[in-house]
């Protein structure tokens, strides 16, 4: 009778194989091999999640199955939040960092954050958009979390864009201390304005 881990690992195999050739597949096999399945899936979806790995709706099932085989469902579900899905018409968040787009963000945020707002004086890191409103995520490149000292921060600003800046307390921001929770945020706008958009029910 074949064990239940030799029965997963073609597929554990195949998902390996969506990582990006930069990250740590061989790590993730050895750990595989070890005989510790659970962190190796844990790990896979990690991955994807770190590098916001696009993923057909078929692949993303099978992580959460075998995901859901080693006791690990719920984490990598978290993880797989930040996997954009390939068939969807519109993502409701788009990843901008390291973009010309995410330029063009910090040109406004310098623009827009000015003395005595609660961001002035921090580096700023755009990294995520909201496809439905002008916010934008950004991450806290503060002194203590590029030390060590402390955890990042991000927060959700709401941009004015062709506005004239405003006095503090704008833009509008909410900084949290966990990054599912700015991301609840944007998925709340988003929902929010695909609801606004709705032809009513007659």
């Amino acid at each position: 009778m074949t064990a239940p881990w030799m029965f997963h690992r073609p597929e554990f195999l195949r998902l390996v194989g969506l990582l990006d050739p930069t990250a740590p597949g061989a790590s993730v096999l050895s750990t595989w091999d070890a005989g510790e399945w659970e962190f190796a899936v844990e790990d896979v979806a990690e991955i994807l999640s770190d590098r916001h790995t696009p993923l057909l709706r078929a692949d993303r099932a099978a992580v959460l199955e075998l995901a859901a085989a080693f006791g690990v469902a719920a984490k990598a579900a978290s993880a797989l939040r930040w996997c954009p899905d390939l068939e969807a018409d519109d993502e409701w968040w788009r990843e901008i960092e390291g973009s010309p787009r995410a330029s063009a963000v910090e040109g406004e945020l310098s623009r827009e954050i000015t003395t005595g707002h609660t961001l002035h004086g921090i580096e700023l890191t755009p990294w995520l958009e909201c496809g439905a409103c002008d916010e934008v995520l950004v991450r806290l490149d503060d002194e203590n979390a590029r030390t060590g000292r402390g955890r990042y921060q991000v927060a959700v600003v709401h941009l004015a864009w062709s506005r004239p800046p405003e006095p503090p307390p704008w833009p509008s921001t909410v900084v949290f201390d966990r990054v599912l929770d700015a991301l609840d945020r944007l998925e709340i706008c988003f929902r929010g304005a695909l609801e606004a958009d709705a032809p009513a029910a007659d």
